[in-house]
């Protein structure tokens, strides 16, 4: 084979590149976004079957999602939730099923977010993931009033409000039980601790979570 003479010039770069959208941010955002009132423009270019899964379960729950090709539009229940006569109405509302796919994320975010709505709830899913271990958080959710049914096989039945006060959790178990219970929390009536002995592991997702939190107004304290 005959030789090739390359010659390679310096020159700036120039150009873009879409960035994948983060699945850790497009949950919170889209569940925050499904809890609060009136509607919340999300840039997320792309997606995928998990992000599908929340979109869908917030749509279960009463959410509007509008799809763009730059992302969504969703418009939040949270008006509905703002008197004792319509949460009275949404208890007493027909279960509402709430497919998280294969997506442990959406399963784990949600059994707290569908606790503290109050209305009954049945979330199921795919694959392997009714297998998935909810413990300690289950046992949690139980001691602060709400009614599950066993875990380990779907669908799982859900039934609140539950109430406020200190959520206890190991710092060596997901933080998906963490970021789950602090989104919850701004539905829960009464003040809400989770205390979480250390170290705790995949801290900096709970910090995201802490930073979705306050991009929706909700302040959230830590404790030294």
């Amino acid at each position: 084979m005959a030789a090739i003479d390359v010659t390679i010039t310096p020159h700036e770069l120039t150009g873009s590149v879409v960035s994948v959208a983060s699945k850790s941010i497009a949950h919170r955002i889209i569940l925050l976004a499904a809890l609060t009132e009136g509607t919340t423009h999300i840039a997320c270019a792309t997606s995928s079957q998990d992000i599908e899964a929340t979109l869908s379960c917030v749509q279960a729950l009463g959410a509007q999602v509008e799809k763009s090709e730059g992302g969504f539009s969703i418009t939040g229940i949270g008006a509905s939730l703002s008197s004792e006569a319509a949460i009275a109405e949404a208890v007493a509302q027909t279960p509402a099923t709430l497919d998280c796919g294969e997506s442990g994320s959406t399963l784990r975010f949600l059994l707290p977010i569908a606790c503290a709505l109050g209305r009954p709830c049945e979330l199921v899913g795919h694959g392997r993931l009714a297998e998935r271990p909810l413990s300690p958080l289950y046992e949690q959710l139980i001691a602060h009033g709400a009614s599950l049914s066993e875990q380990g096989a779907f669908p799982l039945k859900v039934m609140g409000p539950i109430h406020g006060g200190a959520f206890a959790l190991p710092g060596d178990v997901s933080s998906q039980y963490i970021s789950g219970l602090l989104m919850a929390a701004p539905l829960i009536d009464g003040n809400v601790s989770v205390l979480v002995s250390q170290p705790v592991q995949s801290e900096p997702y709970v910090t995201l979570t802490i930073r979705a939190l306050e991009a929706f107004g909700v302040s959230v304290e830590q404790a030294n």
